[in-house]
């Protein structure tokens, strides 16, 4: 699509050559795999798992690590497919107690829901306190801020303004700020920056110009919200 190269969509599309001819894994599913392995303790601790639209070479690994209480499913919406053992999961309206997760992984599944601040709310409401989503989406390194119109519904159009048939936005570089907004602290990072030194990141054939955006829940205390 066009407007891919002309808003310089990150994570919009798949690059060339860049799904590993092993486990299948495409440069995004490693970029959240080293991730979870090297800054969080995912592997190592006893966790409540999330994982939404789960991309298949972690789906794979993930469902057969024996300390995660892993509980996986689909998106409510049409055009994503999976096998009938997964249940499908309505992000608007989780079926979760409060405080249930460590982890929620929903990666590139924004983009598709209308209703954005009520799954935000929603994912912040079953996190842990301290818990963390991952939560990436295409971001367009040439918007400053979010671009959704509500007149633009047919297939054709969507792929025009927003690089493929069934997003109903186009997230700019206020990224960040939404996901703040609901009230997450959120840090931006990527293999190789001064939050996450990595002597190699080129190994992994990931997408230099890709951040993650980490979203933690606060934990609050009397003197105000603690980010941990």
């Amino acid at each position: 699509m066009p407007v891919i190269k002309e808003k310089e969509i990150i994570g919009g599309g798949y690059r060339i050559n860049n799904i590993c001819p092993r486990c299948q894994s495409t440069d995004r599913d490693r970029l959240v795999y080293l991730y979870l392995k090297e800054k969080t303790d995912f592997f190592t601790g006893n966790q409540r798992v999330l994982h939404v639209a789960p991309e298949p070479s972690l789906y794979k690994v993930f469902k057969k690590m024996d300390n995660l209480n892993y509980y996986a499913g689909t998106k409510y919406q049409e055009g994503f497919y999976y096998n009938d053992e997964l249940p499908v999961i309505d992000l608007r309206t989780l079926s979760f107690d409060d405080n249930t997760f460590d982890f929620v992984i929903a990666n590139h599944v924004l983009e598709h829901i209308r209703e954005e601040k009520q799954v935000l709310n929603e994912i912040y409401r079953v996190l842990k306190p301290g818990g963390t989503a991952v939560l990436q989406v295409p971001i367009a390194n040439k918007l400053d801020k979010t671009f959704e119109d509500g007149s633009i519904k047919t297939k054709a159009e969507r792929e025009k303004f927003y690089g493929q048939f069934d997003h109903i936005r186009l997230y700019g570089t206020d990224y960040p700020e939404r996901l703040s907004g609901a009230g997450f602290a959120v840090t931006k990072t990527k293999p190789g920056d001064d939050k996450w030194p990595m002597q190699n990141p080129d190994l992994y054939a990931l997408n230099n110009k890709e951040y993650l955006y980490i979203a933690q829940k606060t934990i609050k205390t009397g003197n105000g919200n603690k980010h941990v």
